[in-house]
């Protein structure tokens, strides 16, 4: 079995107020830490900057912040994907993307300690 590692990640201690009451800042905070999380696990930077950039067509196209999208915002930007020729596994890859964020949003602890439940679906 191989060894885990560990990478240290520069940061600061919790804060106490909030981070802000806007909730597309509070999202672009989460996504941030989405990024930091895939970097202290040891992804590329390939993958990391293909990934970010699929993240964010998929919350634009949403419209609207994560913890308020509903199964029929999913079934529209997937509809669209399709009406526009994408292929399934594209639409796939988007629906992926954004289940892996709102998993990690919705509970950070567990996602980063044990971050291969989470993964495979």
């Amino acid at each position: 079995m191989a060894e885990a590692r560990f990478q240290v990640i520069a940061g600061g201690a919790v804060p106490t107020e909030p981070l802000t009451t806007d909730p597309w800042q509070f999202q672009a905070a989460c996504v941030d830490a989405f990024v930091a999380s895939w970097r202290a696990r040891g992804f590329s930077p390939v993958t990391i900057d293909n990934d970010v950039g699929l993240l964010e067509r998929t919350l634009t196209a949403l419209g609207r912040p994560a913890w308020e999208v509903s199964p029929e915002d999913i079934d529209r930007v997937v509809g669209d994907l399709a009406v526009k020729g994408r292929k399934t596994s594209t639409r796939r890859e988007y629906v992926h993307i954004f289940n892996g964020f709102h998993q990690f949003r919705s509970r950070p602890r567990e996602w980063c300690i044990d971050c291969h439940s989470v993964i495979s679906f």
